[in-house]
This record gives structure tokens, C-alpha cells and sequence, in this order.
């Protein structure tokens, strides 16, 4: 019997953004071929096509978000939708979108994180042991 994966989706999610704070998306993940696609896109000058072409292949990804217009209407996850959007929202939930494919997360430190202190073994002395140990004086 041979591994059966599992599909699982990216979430795209933006605490750290004010602006987008509560805002989730669920798209699909890329196969390494498409990966290597977008990153080249990405990696390319940006223009007018290339801009798009990426922006086509995020709403091929869009499995389903919270987005909703002004009215409270839920922003069906289509290419029609998307493009219908303001431009910096959806500029920032593609390069969300991107990042995440890099393996790029957006998450906090735990709160057991050390914070930048220096790790424990820094401060263990680090002598040579000598050959000949030289005998205590055991007192009496």
C-alpha cells in the first residue's frame, strides 16, 4: 500500500496588518512546477502582464475567504471577484499568497521564546581539562 497525500490548503491569514486584521483566505497549494513559475514571476521586473499572470494564477488558487463588501455581501472567491477588488488589497493577499509558498509565516514568537537572549551553553566554560589533575587537600 503506497502514501496517499493528503491536500491540504494554505491559509492566509494577516494579524499583523491593521488594515486586513481578520481576514482569512484558503487557497490551494502549488506542485513544485507551478512553484517554480510564480517565483520566477516574481523574481522578473513587474510589469502590466506579469503582475497579471500572477494575479490569474492566485484566483486558480482561491478556495474560499471571509471577504465580504461594504454591505456585508460575502466576495464570491472567483477571478471576476478578485479582479473587482481594490488593487492594494488584493496586492497585499497575493504577496501574502506568495510569501507562503516561499514557506514565509507569518506568526509571532511564543512567549517561551528566549527573545534574542544568549543560549545557555554560551555561558558554560569552555577550559581544556589538564592531563594531570592536581589532588585536593581533603581536611581531617
Amino acid at each position: 500500500m503506497g502514501y496517499r497525500k493528503q491536500p491540504k490548503p494554505l491559509i492566509l491569514t494577516f494579524e499583523n496588518d491593521e488594515e486586513l486584521a481578520g481576514l482569512e483566505v484558503h487557497v490551494r497549494r502549488k506542485s513544485l512546477g507551478e512553484y517554480l513559475e510564480i517565483v520566477g514571476l516574481a523574481e522578473s521586473d513587474i510589469d502590466g502582464p506579469v503582475l497579471v499572470r500572477q494575479l490569474e494564477e492566485f484566483t486558480r488558487s482561491l478556495i474560499s475567504w471571509n471577504l465580504e463588501e461594504e454591505d456585508g455581501t460575502p466576495v464570491p472567491p472567483s477571478r471576476d471577484a478578485v479582479f473587482a477588488q481594490d488593487k492594494d488589497l488584493m496586492l497585499k493577499v497575493a504577496t501574502r499568497w506568495i510569501e507562503r509558498l516561499e514557506g514565509v509565516v507569518d506568526a509571532p514568537l511564543p512567549e517561551s521564546s528566549p527573545a534574542g537572549e544568549p543560549s545557555p551553553e554560551a555561558s558554560i566554560p569552555m577550559e581544556p581539562l589538564s592531563s594531570h589533575p592536581t589532588p585536593t587537600a581533603v581536611p581531617a
